[in-house]
């Protein structure tokens, strides 16, 4: 019989699944395998060139001369902007400012004296510089009054939170209220006399030398100018120091408190920036290419949800340097004790890439 003529037997289905998975599933699997295995070591898991850090920008706000610190308006991890007054230093010691009004007062009395027993031909300049010094003599009692509010402002802020604390009983705790709103009042009103008569005073011409008999080079007139020197410097010793946040970012740092005593360019508080504007990494001995400006690199962050920017090196450093301890940490390596030399190399921060400053990453060079 001629088995062309025989009607073939059908396979079973599950004979044919049979083959399928013991013949052509394993190869089709292992084909994947090596695929995705090679898509993830091109992609994900080559080995990093180096390690870069995000750059951390601070920047620190001194005193530019000694006093006290009056105000402090900010605290740890506020945000700031970039000219905003954080706080006040109060340069005038008060009691050496007492002592320089207290000889301001006695040498304008002195001056007052000085002018009784004028003549009548001499009664029109002597009238107009008596103003003067009545003026100045105001000015010397409200900047007296200023220093001791400032005083007081600052022994109330001292003892408040002692108050909050039970250390400072209500009566010491509201006479210091007491005084503070005293002397307040009192700056007011004097600050208004002192306002009402300025502008009288500038709107006086001098008296002519001839008709009166006396200029202003006289030696009363000159006096009256030394005073009113002497003057304008306690009032603007009086006047506190500004502190102005240099960048924008967070307080970081604190490391005076309101009340004590700072020194012409001491740190008072530490400034951080929230966005760093380059990395900066080391590659280490051997180097194994030359990196120049304008190279490619790939930059992969160590998060949990990975992710990668293109960037390049913004520049190249001439000289070996000390690899920074943060990086030589990221980089898994043990403690030296001779500090590790490296190759700096900076690079740009690639747009829509966030990261923290002080972050670490792993940098690929093309």
């Amino acid at each position: 019989m001629d088995p062309r003529l025989l009607t073939p037997i059908p396979t079973p289905p599950a004979q044919r699944w049979r083959e399928v998975r013991l013949i052509y599933l394993p190869r089709v699997v292992f084909a994947l395998g090596v695929m995705v295995a090679a898509l993830l070591w091109t992609r994900w898991v080559a080995p990093a060139t180096l390690v870069a850090e995000a750059d951390i920008v601070q920047a620190d706000v001194r005193s530019a001369q000694a006093g006290v610190l009056a105000s402090l308006k900010v605290a740890m991890l506020q945000p700031v902007r970039a000219g905003e007054i954080v706080g006040h230093v109060a340069t005038a010691n008060p009691r050496l400012l007492e002592a320089t009004l207290a000889v301001i007062r006695a040498e304008v009395g002195m001056l007052s004296a000085t002018m009784q027993g004028a003549t009548d031909r001499q009664r029109v300049v002597l009238e107009f510089e008596r103003l003067q010094l009545d003026w100045m003599s105001h000015r010397v009692e409200l900047a007296a009054l200023k220093g001791r509010l400032q005083q007081t402002e600052a022994d109330l802020a001292r003892a408040e939170p002692l108050h909050r604390t039970g250390l400072v009983t209500d009566e010491s705790f509201d006479q210091l209220k007491t005084n503070r709103d005293a002397l307040a009042a009192q700056v007011n009103e004097q600050s208004r006399l002192v306002a009402q008569m300025e502008p009288v005073i500038r709107s006086f011409a001098s008296p002519d030398a001839q008709t009166a008999g006396l200029s202003s080079e006289t030696a009363l007139a000159a006096a009256i100018k030394v005073q009113e020197a002497k003057l304008r410097l306690a009032e603007e010793e009086l006047t506190p120091v500004a502190l102005v946040a240099p960048i924008d970012g967070v307080v970081s740092l604190v490391l005076r408190r309101l009340g004590e005593t700072v020194t012409a360019g001491e740190i008072i508080l530490r400034i951080s920036a929230t966005r760093s504007e380059r990395l900066t990494g080391f590659i280490r001995q051997p180097i194994p290419f030359e990196p120049k400006p304008g190279m490619a690199a790939e930059i992969r962050t160590r998060t949990t949800s990975r992710q990668s920017a293109n960037t390049k090196i913004l520049h190249v450093g001439p000289v070996m340097e000390a690899i920074s301890p943060t990086l030589l940490a990221a980089m898994r390596l043990p403690p030296m004790q001779v500090p590790e030399p490296g190759l700096r190399i900076q690079f740009a921060l690639p747009e829509g890439l966030t990261l923290r400053p002080g972050e670490h990453v792993d940098v690929i060079i093309r």
